[in-house]
């Protein structure tokens, strides 16, 4: 796998400022003052790097006024520093309306607003949003309060419809509502029910899963149907969310089974000397006529990039560009990912996230490009990084329907897959959406002045192969996947549509 930056705004070499700035850092500023470093530029103010408190010595209430300040600092972060802002504002997304209605609603209190609760409501306002990169940490005397936006999850209810013009029959189900088999789907008592496409089982039909998407546990839908007589009822549907399987580290590397559609299971990755590791490399080589091939990749959470791209260079010598990552920077973003790192230092201890010496040294990283940043005058940078896969020039070309199963629990190589179903021809993604990508583990942290809540979010941008910003919720699937279908039913669903 190539990784290719490419500099926008700004085309800026490493090479012409980096051991000039790390070897002048080095001499002037000790590790312990890192997060207090004062920069001035030639026109510039001194600025400082205030450190995170991690003190915990925070208030437990906060007056209006501390609350209308903490709302407008938070606003501003947003509108400034994070990517999707103007995405969703073009959208039509209201910011400034969405801020407004908290403020009322929590000046509108009587009584002071306690700190947890601020936290509570801040994220709830930013739920539009739909992105789980959007976190908050509250720090109290022996509490650690953490709130962040949910995902969206489909909850299915169970029900089949068929679409026959422009109005949907009911399927036969062997477990629940026998009553309204064959019955004409008519309403639900809520607007917000959705119908997740779903396998069909004949070619040209068109069949779905009546169901919600939420981020919370939901009511029963409340659905009236019709039969052909003209006669209604209505049913109460209990709504279930399927179970996102997460793969453990003791699984084996994948499971394998021939046959008409041959199916691999990718569980995890594998170190090169492993056995099974060099069998995956092997059936790779064995597999490259195979027509049509399901690679199943639910729960696969940490698998890379580097390792698929190992298996699929013995595949195919096909060329693909299909995920991109693009970076903004600007010194405000800098300063929060000096933040982000001061956190990673903060929380090595008990859970090892980095090594002090990598921590430390990108700190030096940080603080010489805030320097260049301020002494260039430069305002905004964007760093895009390209994954792109050439292929062995030894194997043939791609040649074979490509059929991917996912959830939720997707990583970096499931995420390359699943873009690629949206690249090739007849690549079908089936599953649940894919989730965030890349994830926030590294992105920049802003402290709120009054209750010292720490705003975290993603500084980068996933586009797809057409360089269209993915939505948060990640790549939707061509087919929904429910309790209780099997690998058999797509199976049986690419024999026949073949």
């Amino acid at each position: 796998m190539k990784f290719v930056k490419e500099l926008k705004s700004q085309k800026i070499s490493w090479s012409e400022f980096g051991f000039e700035a790390f070897h002048r850092l080095a001499k002037i500023c000790l590790f312990s003052v890192l997060f207090t470093f004062s920069f001035a530029g030639n026109s510039l103010a001194v600025e400082t790097i205030p450190a995170l408190d991690f003190s915990g010595r925070g208030p437990l209430f906060l007056s209006k006024k501390q609350i209308q300040e903490d709302l407008v600092q938070a606003e501003g972060l947003l509108r400034d520093n994070y990517v999707r802002y103007p995405i969703l504002e073009k959208s039509g997304v209201k910011w400034k309306l969405a801020f407004q209605r908290i403020a009322e609603h929590l000046i509108s209190n009587k009584n002071p607003t306690l700190t947890h609760h601020f936290q509570k409501q801040l994220i709830k306002a930013l739920e539009f949003t739909e992105d789980p990169n959007l976190r908050t940490d509250l720090f109290l005397i022996k509490r650690h309060y953490v709130q962040r936006v949910e995902p969206k999850v489909a909850f299915f209810s169970g029900i089949r419809l068929a679409q026959q013009e422009e109005r949907f029959r009911v399927l036969p189900n062997l477990e629940i509502a026998n009553k309204i088999v064959n019955h004409w789907y008519i309403d639900c008592s809520t607007t917000q029910e959705v119908f997740f496409p779903i396998l069909p089982e004949r070619q040209s039909e068109m069949l779905f899963m009546l169901g919600q998407q939420a981020n919370h546990q939901l009511d029963p839908l409340d659905c009236e149907f019709e039969n052909d007589s003209g006669e209604k009822q209505n049913i109460l549907l209990p709504l279930l969310i399927p179970e996102a399987e997460l793969n453990r580290p003791e699984m084996p590397v994948y499971k394998f089974e021939g046959g008409r559609t041959p199916y691999i299971r990718w569980y995890r990755d594998g170190k090169t000397e492993e056995r099974a590791v060099k069998q995956f490399q092997k059936l790779a080589r064995k597999l490259r006529k195979t027509p049509t091939l399901i690679i199943d990749v639910r729960g696969n959470r940490n698998g890379s990039f580097a390792f698929i791209e190992k298996w699929l260079n013995e595949f195919t010598r096909s060329h693909w560009k299909n995920v991109i990552v693009q970076e903004r920077q600007t010194l405000p973003i800098l300063k929060g990912l000096l933040n982000r790192v001061q956190w990673n230092l903060h929380h090595s201890s008990t859970r090892l996230l980095i090594g002090q010496t990598q921590l430390e040294q990108k700190s030096l990283q940080l603080l010489a490009l805030i320097d260049h940043f301020i002494e260039k005058e430069i305002d905004e940078k964007w760093v895009e990084t390209k994954f792109i896969f050439n292929g062995n020039k030894n194997a043939p070309k791609w040649n074979t329907r490509l059929i991917v199963l996912t959830n939720q629990h997707c990583g970096n190589g499931c995420q390359f897959l699943a873009a690629l179903t949206k690249q090739i021809p007849q690549g079908i993604l089936i599953g649940t959406n894919t989730g965030p990508f890349p994830k926030n583990t590294s992105g920049p942290i802003f402290q709120l002045k009054h209750s010292r809540i720490m705003l975290s979010f993603s500084h980068r941008l996933h586009l797809n192969h057409q360089a269209k910003p993915v939505s948060p919720s990640g790549y939707l699937p061509d087919y929904w996947f429910f309790p209780p279908m099997k690998i058999s039913d797509i199976q049986r669903f690419i024999s026949k549509s073949n």
